[in-house]
């Protein structure tokens, strides 16, 4: 999941909201995530949701939600860009929690808190902004002195106020939180700090993005082990050019296989010098990949159908693992466990 430092500051009382809501989005029933997410859960059927960040290059993101259909996403989360956001006054002028009250009429939304420089009048502030859903994070820019070490304040805190009223989910990371900081990963200690955020109250787990199916799974079944049930959410990103993969790579420590790495790297390579290569190279090996990535995690019967789609504002990926999807028919009840047990997905077609 995205916690990016953005650079410069962005004017944040001129942010305007700009989104196309599609035309049979009339409404939200239920705008708490959680019980959306057990629904689906039980149905055993596929399910999404999406992850956008509020600008561009410094301009407003442009979100239309006609590009995802006919399968909607079960809601949004919005990305906390810190040192950008720590001391806007009031906070509701933040440009990620302006975007997630203009979504939260028409689609179940949650906006993203991280640590850094929050104190408590800010936490206060944020949780009396009354959102339905919040996604817990430690996020990867700390501050020297900041006031709180660990999430689990935040689920604390949330649950303190809202009980039922509000989902809260937190990070789940299969490689190691600390594998982007240049340490051996402990997953002993994650999967420590994991329970006791749920202990606390976590309603779901979203795990940060990973290119490595068997790696997930494996997560996935040890985090059973340690006496966790919630739902859990595998996070995947769509990438559409290999600057922005090796961006995410350093910050995050996600790396794909060394095979498919090679790949990438060919087609970044050929892009720069040919300039009339196929744009879509790189999106689309992508979009196989995270196929791939997600007819694994099916086929293993681990209990998880849900998929938080990191778009990185890259619209285009996003729609084309849509499409892919639709095309395996792995969105429906009966007729996706069926199918998952009969595809032979296939990464390495695209020529290069």
């Amino acid at each position: 999941m995205a916690h990016f430092v953005d650079s410069p500051r962005q004017n944040f009382f001129s942010y305007v909201p700009c989104v196309t809501f599609a035309s049979k989005q009339h409404g939200v029933k239920e705008p708490r995530i959680g019980p959306l997410i057990e629904g689906r859960q039980l149905q055993q059927r596929l399910y999404y949701g999406i992850e956008v960040m509020p600008h561009t290059d410094g301009i407003p993101v442009c979100l239309n939600l006609n590009r995802l259909l006919p399968f909607m996403p079960l809601f949004v989360s919005i990305a906390w860009l810190a040192k950008s956001s720590w001391d806007v006054e009031p906070l509701g002028r933040v440009d990620s929690l302006q975007l997630a009250k203009h979504l939260a009429s028409k689609i179940p939304v949650m906006p993203h808190l991280t640590l850094y420089r929050l104190n408590d009048e800010r936490l206060d502030q944020f949780l009396d902004l009354n959102f339905s859903n919040v996604l817990a994070l430690r996020g990867s820019t700390i501050y020297e002195n900041q006031t709180y070490a660990y999430s689990k304040t935040i689920v604390e805190r949330a649950k303190e106020k809202f009980k039922d009223k509000a989902t809260v989910c937190v990070a789940g990371f299969p490689e190691g939180y600390n594998i982007a900081e240049g340490e051996p990963p402990d997953l002993k200690i994650h999967l420590h700090y994991l329970k006791e955020k749920v202990d606390a109250g976590a309603d779901c787990i979203i795990t940060q993005a990973c290119y490595r199916p068997e790696i997930i799974i494996d997560y996935v079944k040890k985090v059973r082990a340690a006496g966790i049930t919630v739902p859990i959410m595998v996070g995947i990103a769509a990438h559409e050019s290999f600057k922005k993969y090796k961006t995410i790579e350093k910050e995050q420590g996600a790396r794909l296989p060394p095979r498919l790495h090679e790949k990438l790297a060919k087609m970044g390579n050929k892009f720069e010098k040919d300039v009339r290569t196929d744009p879509h190279l790189i999106r689309n090996l992508f979009v196989r990949i995270n196929v791939n990535i997600i007819c694994q995690i099916l086929k293993a019967d681990i209990q998880v159908y849900g998929f938080q789609i990191f778009t990185l504002n890259n619209f285009g990926a996003t729609a084309g693992l849509l499409r892919e999807l639709r095309q395996q028919k792995l969105f429906g009840g009966k007729e996706m466990s069926r199918r998952i047990q009969k595809i032979d997905y296939e990464i390495f077609t695209l020529n290069i």
